[in-house]
């Protein structure tokens, strides 16, 4: 069964499964449930005067597929079901948005520089406290993702690159002018070079996180 959706000038514009619709309506709820509870809670914050002397962040796991790609779970590593959310606001954050690339990992030892205290030695997340200060543009230049034993991936600011190695295929975006991950360039022959380029990489950074998978 589908739900054909029509704007306001009466003109279909798309149609989805059912399962898609219910599923948007569960995240939606969520959503507006979670956005009502944070606003009690600041407005606690507020009411005694603490809220300008409070670092408040927001942030959770990554989001779901809700339809992209024809998914709906986690199980994947587009952007769409990857992506996690991240949001700060208190004294000393100035207002802005960055796409600078950092892991969960990476809140720790930020919030430790934001109170000014040391994080602990031998932790693998990095301080993006320059970047929320606009000293420099971005602190990782490359994330690696996994997900079980059957897809790995690779992406700076522009490309991302995933192997699915149990059936030897391999995708290509540029997410500058494609960030939906719709069109896969890895089998044109002006992008051999870079898949390449990027598939060793791949295998160079896996040690780094103990990931142990073969890529073919």
């Amino acid at each position: 069964r589908h739900t054909r959706f029509r704007n306001v000038t009466g003109v279909q514009t798309c149609a989805l499964p059912i399962y898609v619709r219910r599923t948007l309506h569960e995240y939606y709820a969520t959503i507006t449930a979670l956005d009502f509870h944070i606003g009690r809670l600041l407005e606690t914050l507020r009411m005694p005067g603490e809220l300008d002397n409070t670092i408040v962040l927001f942030s959770a796991d990554q989001g779901i597929a809700v339809g992209s790609h024809g998914l709906l779970g986690k199980q994947n590593l587009y952007d769409a079901g990857m992506k996690s959310p991240l949001i700060l606001a208190g004294p000393g954050i100035p207002h802005g948005e960055s796409s600078a690339l950092v892991y969960l990992l990476d809140i720790y030892p930020t919030v430790c520089e934001l109170v000014e205290t040391s994080p602990p030695e031998g932790i693998d997340g990095i301080s993006f406290r320059s970047v929320i200060d606009g000293k420099v543009p971005a602190i990782r230049r490359e994330l690696f993702l996994s997900y079980l034993n059957v897809q790995r991936s690779i992406r700076d600011d522009r490309w991302k690159l995933i192997r699915y190695p149990q059936v030897n295929v391999t995708q290509l975006f540029d997410l500058q002018s494609d960030p939906d991950e719709l069109h896969n360039l890895a089998e044109q022959p002006a992008q051999q070079e870079r898949v390449q380029t990027m598939l060793a990489r791949l295998a160079e950074v896996q040690p780094t996180w103990g990931d142990t998978a073969p890529l073919t």
